[in-house]
């Protein structure tokens, strides 16, 4: 008999009495939660971005005073080594590329990159799908990081390490920050001349704790090392996986050392913001993402991996050498093993 060509799609068979049953929970109504369920977690995207448009475009940064002889705040104004635009390389690309990589080539590992599943009418391949599912996880958790960065950032005002240099403030009763007389006092009441810079420009000085630099870049690559270390099983090199999750880290690192060089934070934002890349991703990973619930993989919750230990108990209920109380009684090697 000859054998019948193998169909390319997922198909799976099933009685014929259960065919009107299965063709109902993934008809119409199975559709309509689908687009329920899409159209929900859309509108908490939307919900998640709206504060970060808020900040940007519509409030002001909560104005502090300073003192005229504060030497924090008096370093001269650097451009930025990593800028807004390699930013978004490292937090949006990177992690990109990544994800595309190594779901296709899992799919392409395990024989199934051809299997295809019905989404909500159309034909998808599954790694479409997956790839789709860990970006969302990804992105959910990079709005909430950005999201909590922005609060800190309008609500403390903190002033950069450049801020005098910037604002180059003047002072509501004529006088300067470099008269004598306002060397040890707290200004409240003056203006930013900011020559030579923008307003946007001075508005920034004012937007030093915590770092979103740092925020955004450990949150995307403490998230690519997570996934790697859950993802990656390559047994040809054991440190493979480990070297690319200390590049993609030492990343995230350079860019938190590079606002503190470039006289853009103070370290205390840089820690913070890094703080708090790292809790978004591991809150992320494990509790939404939930790459780690299997248990034999789970790096997050210190747990140690079972053993499988019944050959061991069954090997060890007759032991090969009866102890020396067995020389001298009645009993045989059958009847010692079931004592034992």
């Amino acid at each position: 008999m000859r054998d019948a060509p193998e169909d390319q799609s997922v198909t799976v068979s099933m009685p014929a009495s259960a065919s009107g049953s299965a063709a109902g929970s993934t008809g119409p109504s199975s559709d309509r939660r689908m687009t329920q369920r899409l159209l929900v977690e859309l509108l908490v995207v939307v919900v998640l971005v709206i504060p970060i448009c808020v900040y940007e475009f519509a409030v002001d940064p909560v104005r502090r005073g300073f003192f005229c002889d504060d030497e924090s705040i008096s370093y001269p104004f650097q451009d930025n080594t990593i800028t807004p635009v390699m930013l978004g390389l490292i937090v949006g690309l990177l992690p990109a590329l990544v994800m595309v990589v190594v779901e296709y080539v899992s799919h392409l590992r395990a024989g199934d990159i051809s299997a295809t599943v019905d989404l909500l009418g159309w034909r998808v391949s599954t790694w479409y799908v997956e790839l789709g599912r860990q970006s969302t996880y990804f992105c959910f958790g990079l709005l909430l990081t950005f999201d909590a960065t922005e609060v800190g950032k309008y609500t403390i005002g903190r002033l950069r390490p450049h801020f005098l240099a910037v604002c180059q403030p003047q002072i509501a009763d004529g006088s300067m920050c470099s008269d004598p007389v306002n060397l040890h006092r707290y200004m409240e009441n003056y203006d930013c001349a900011g020559e030579g810079f923008t307003v946007e420009d001075v508005r920034q000085a004012r937007l030093s704790f915590p770092s979103g630099h740092s925020s955004l870049a450990f949150y995307a690559m403490i998230y690519v090392a997570l996934y790697l270390q859950r993802k990656i099983t390559w047994r040809g090199s054991k440190l493979s996986r480990h070297f690319v999750q200390f590049a993609v880290v030492m990343v995230a690192w350079y860019t938190a050392l590079s606002r503190v060089m470039d006289h853009w934070h103070h370290w205390s934002d840089v820690l913070s913001g890094s703080l708090l890349g790292v809790a978004g991703a591991l809150i992320t990973a494990h509790y939404i993402a939930r790459m780690f619930d299997d248990g034999a993989s789970n790096i997050l919750s210190g747990g140690l991996r079972r053993e499988n230990t019944a050959a061991t108990l069954q090997e060890e209920v007759c032991p090969t050498t009866p102890p020396p109380y067995s020389v001298n009684n009645s009993f045989s090697e059958d009847q010692y093993c079931s004592k034992v």
